[in-house]
Order: structure tokens, then C-alpha cells, then sequence
């Protein structure tokens, strides 16, 4: 990596004269790009590679993993394509009851604060035993692309210091998902459920791995399910432009 780029291009343009300040504009250009892609490139909340591997496949949703750079716990993602509408999936995503028929492995969902694109929600999984339950404490912020008008869904784990864990459940170290509910064609939508967490405390990688792919698989079994059922379907997201 360069030294003190602008020290370099203060020397070009003092010694450049004449028909070279063509010459001299162009390299000035190439250090500002060269600062911008150095200092000012964006991170992802996300893992950089986009190495997926399938996992599972299963009534049409394939569940992908990939490495997730500084943890031993991979990085899910799951997809399907399902005839219904944008509204419909957000409304099933965001009810209240749905800890008890789409979520996987959910034992309980509380939500602490509601507004229309913002909310605070506690999240209570159960594991298998001897491993202890784990919970979590989310924001969830929804929105929806102007242009290609695709709904997504947030969730990232914060502190909520007047909600500890109940005696004997472990609270999760980190967790952060997206929900993407593509726009319809016509016929069908596309969705994609994209997640990391570190669990915390102790427990078998055996575990582990039937979580990062029981949970996208299974969540969106009991979608298709729910929505083959007709729940919210003539419900219609004053925000969500179908």
C-alpha cells in the first residue's frame, strides 16, 4: 500500500507544466479512487464470501451455508418461491401467534414495543436435551425498496437490560437475520430468510448444525403450510405496495 498518496500527487502537480496538466488531472483521479476504494468501501453486516454450499432441499426451498469469517457457526440461507402475496408474508412473519405455527424450535415471542415498521421483540427457542433453551431480544425494522419494490425484514440482536433471561436459558451472543419478500411476477414471489447467531454457553456442534439448517428448512415448511391454509390472505400491508 502507498505511503502518503497525497504527498505524491502534491510532487506531480508541482513539477507538471503546460499541456501535462491533462496528464496531471487523470493521475489526481486515480488517487481519489484509490483513497475511496481504501478507506471508504462499505462492510457487510454480513459475511464477504459468497462460497454457499446447498445443505438441504425440500418441497421446492433449498437451504444454502457458507463460512461466516470470525466464528465457528455458519451463516444460513433459505429460499423459496410461493404463490401469495407480499402482505401476506409480512403479515404471517409478524404475528404475534406465529411462534406457534411458523417459527421453528419457538417456544415463545413477546413483543415489547410496536410501530408500523418498528418493533422490539423477545425470542425464546427451545434446544434439546441437556442443552438449555436460548433466547434473544431483537429490533426489527421492515421496509420497502422504491424501485424494486422487494419488502425486507431486519433483525438484530441489542440490549434490553429490564428483560434478563429466565432462570436457566441462555441468551444468544449474537444474532442478526434478514427477511427478503421479493415482488410478485404475477404468479409467484420469491423469499429468502438470511441468518447468523452465536448461541453462547456451551453446546455440541452436533447441535448446531441441525439448527443452521433445520431452522430456515423447517420456518419455511410451516410458511407454505400457513399459506396454503389461507392465513391473512386477503390482507392487505397499508404500506406494501403489492
Amino acid at each position: 500500500m502507498l505511503k502518503k498518496p497525497w504527498l505524491y500527487a502534491g510532487v506531480f502537480f508541482w513539477t507538471l507544466k503546460g499541456n501535462n496538466l491533462n496528464h496531471l488531472t487523470s493521475i489526481l483521479n486515480y488517487f481519489l479512487f484509490y483513497l475511496v476504494i481504501t478507506y471508504l468501501s462499505p462492510i457487510s453486516i454480513f459475511a464477504q464470501s459468497s462460497d454457499w454450499s446447498e445443505a438441504k432441499r425440500k418441497n421446492g426451498i433449498v437451504v444454502k451455508l457458507r463460512e461466516y469469517e470470525g466464528s465457528d457457526v455458519k451463516e444460513f440461507l433459505g429460499t423459496v418461491e410461493i404463490e401469495s402475496t407480499q402482505s401476506q408474508v409480512f403479515s404471517l412473519l409478524s404475528d404475534v401467534d406465529s411462534c406457534k405455527y411458523l417459527y421453528f424450535n419457538c417456544k415463545e415471542l413477546q413483543v415489547l414495543s410496536q410501530g408500523i415498521k418498528k418493533s422490539i421483540v423477545y425470542i425464546r427457542n427451545g434446544a434439546p436435551w441437556p442443552v438449555s433453551d436460548r433466547d434473544v431480544i431483537v429490533e426489527r425494522i421492515a421496509d420497502q425498496n422504491e424501485k424494486t419494490k422487494t419488502v425486507t425484514i431486519k433483525l438484530k440482536k441489542i440490549e434490553y437490560p429490564t428483560k434478563p433471561p429466565p432462570s436457566g436459558v441462555t441468551r444468544m451472543d449474537r444474532f442478526e437475520a434478514v427477511w427478503k419478500i421479493g415482488s410478485s411476477d404475477g404468479k409467484k414471489i420469491r423469499i429468502e430468510y438470511q441468518a447468523h447467531f452465536e448461541p453462547g454457553g456451551s453446546i455440541p456442534q452436533s447441535v448446531i448444525n441441525l439448527a443452521i439448517t433445520d431452522t430456515p428448512m423447517n420456518t419455511m415448511l410451516n410458511l407454505q403450510k400457513a399459506i396454503e391454509e389461507g392465513k391473512f390472505k386477503d390482507t392487505r400491508v397499508e404500506w406494501i405496495k403489492d
